[in-house]
């Protein structure tokens, strides 16, 4: 078992008697007859931070992961500078199930959408090939 994975089950463990592991924002509803635009503005517009330190080869850091909204049905990433990331989530929250996808180069300032078709509440992270480098961006989902 991966180290990831053995903090997922400690962690996940203690969610179980109240502690939080996660944070994700609360949901804005659209509705359905309204433009695509309008939906994609509305899952841009729940943005948050992802920082990796340098060191780091996933972010977010520790034994977290990030969770999707129903605000997006993909997941998608604006870094602050270009790099390569490779999405990575669990199967219903089974780190058992961890499934990446294949590494995707971003561009800086430029929303790229890493994965489609997410339920809302899938557990992810994000990999990167370059360990040493300090990472930030935006990521919504």
């Amino acid at each position: 078992m991966s180290a990831r994975r053995k903090l997922f089950t400690t962690v996940a463990a203690a969610a179980l008697i109240g502690a939080p592991l996660v944070i994700s924002s609360p949901a804005s509803a659209t509705a359905p007859s309204e433009h695509a635009n309008v939906a994609a503005a509305s899952c841009i517009g729940g943005a948050w931070k992802y920082d990796k330190p340098s060191g780091w080869g996933y972010a977010p850091t520790g034994s977290g992961y990030y969770v999707t909204t129903n605000r997006c049905a993909d997941i998608q990433v604006k870094p602050d500078d270009d790099t390569q990331i490779k999405l990575c989530y669990l199967k219903n929250h089974d780190p058992g199930q961890e499934t990446c996808k294949g590494q995707v180069t971003v561009k800086s300032g430029k929303w790229t959408v890493l994965g489609t078709d997410f339920n809302n509440g899938v557990y992810f992270y994000f990999k990167f090939s370059n360990t040493s480098a300090h990472k930030t961006g935006l990521v919504a989902a």
